[in-house]
């Protein structure tokens, strides 16, 4: 790529430009539906490889983040694809003569980053996600709004990883940073949620109660809500409130945290709270399928309560359940992770396979213990019981 771009882009003619694209882009998903939308906006990256003025460069890079939008949310685009054009867009943005974090237009930066490490989150990388999510911070010059946002983003990155000191330092500087009321209502839900489960389970609940009048957004309040109760089951060992919370008829609760509940339950050291759950089918609905995040949690949660199913052959529940075993590291958040772990170990104790108790309990134990740093084995507090075992000995 020759630099003949380097007119410089003005903010202006970037949104113009942006609004243009969006009614092409719009017209093309009305006529013909979203394949083809993807298509047309691959040819137009091909189309513009030859011209090198400015506004064709600038017209090129839209169409780059634009097919990697749509591959975030629809998907087709191949690794590969991602790459090439991730390195594009960069190319082009190095042409054109903005540069990182010195200029008004080094948003763009910014914005491709951003989306890359989307598309990482959505496959579950999410180290490199963080690690994008850490450039498009510092490569730009951005409304301290948006620094906001970026600080919530790579919060959420880094509790996935484990880190939940980490995580509660971008959160902190997200909630200093940000004036939007929906925005800083999700900060709040996930700096209580970052302490409950790294263990901190009483200055959880404090942050809990010390939001619960300020969180006035619905998804964030009913998100608030179902930690408060997580919390308070964790620290009384009594799931009650968590199963009246979530079985009421017209409840709103997401599929999620009812397949939750169902592997609270299972991870209990009492039967008994198992017992009184209905089959997953019926506890979630039908409509658990709608969401790529509970298709997979729901999946994994089958499996496990089929490993109850006494009818089922012991050797192919164990096979199932073998199968189950590379989707739980990617599972979306890192409390769900442990919950399965738990649940699985809590099954295998049960049925006297010690051997691969322990390997499911080691998990469980040690993503506690690094989530509270060394602090706790059981951040749960779902498996006293099990933290006694000598698994050495029983091995």
């Amino acid at each position: 790529m020759t630099r003949k771009g380097r007119e410089g882009w003005k903010k202006t003619a970037i949104d113009e430009t942006k609004r243009a694209i969006k009614v092409e882009l719009d017209q093309i998903l009305q006529q013909s539906g979203e394949a083809e939308r993807l298509n047309y906006i691959l040819e137009q990256i091909q189309f513009l490889e030859s011209s090198e003025d400015s506004d064709a460069l600038l017209r090129r890079f839209i169409f780059i983040v634009s097919a990697l939008v749509h591959h975030d949310r629809h998907g087709g685009l191949g690794k590969r694809q991602i790459q090439d054009l991730s390195n594009l867009g960069q190319a082009i943005l190095r042409v054109a003569g903005v540069k990182p974090g010195h200029t008004q237009v080094s948003f763009l930066y910014s914005e491709l980053h951003t989306i890359i490490s989307d598309i990482h989150h959505s496959n579950s990388e999410i180290l490199q996600a963080l690690w994008e999510r850490q450039l498009a911070a510092q490569m730009a010059i951005m409304p301290q709004e948006h620094t906001a946002r970026q600080n919530l983003g790579m919060g959420i990155y880094a509790l996935r990883l484990g880190n939940a000191s980490l995580a509660l330092h971008f959160l902190d500087r997200a909630l200093a940073d940000c004036d939007d009321s929906k925005v800083t209502d999700t900060i709040r839900v996930w700096i209580v949620k970052s302490h409950r489960i790294s263990g901190q389970l009483e200055a959880g609940l404090e942050k809990a109660k010390a939001v619960d009048s300020e969180v006035t957004d619905p998804s964030c309040r009913q998100e608030l809500t179902w930690e408060q109760t997580c919390l308070e089951s964790s620290l009384s060992g009594d799931l009650t409130e968590m199963m009246s919370l979530l079985r009421k008829q017209k409840s709103d609760y997401s599929s999620s945290y009812k397949l939750e509940l169902y592997l609270w339950a299972a991870g209990h050291k009492k039967t008994q709270w198992l017992e009184r759950l209905p089959k997953i089918s019926r506890l979630v609905g039908s409509r658990v399928m709608e969401s790529p995040k509970n298709a997979q949690l729901f999946a994994i949660t089958q499996s496990l309560e089929e490993a109850y199913d006494s009818e089922i052959p012991f050797a192919k529940r164990l096979a199932d359940i073998k199968k189950i075993l590379p989707k739980i590291s990617g599972l979306y958040y890192i409390d769900q992770e442990i919950l399965v772990w738990n649940a699985l170990a809590r099954w295998l104790y049960r049925s006297r396979h010690y051997q691969l108790a322990a390997i499911a309990f080691y998990e469980y134990k040690s993503i506690s213990l690094k989530l509270s740093e060394g602090r706790d084995a059981d951040v749960l507090r779902l498996a006293a019981d099990l933290l006694e075992v000598n698994w050495l000995q029983k091995s």
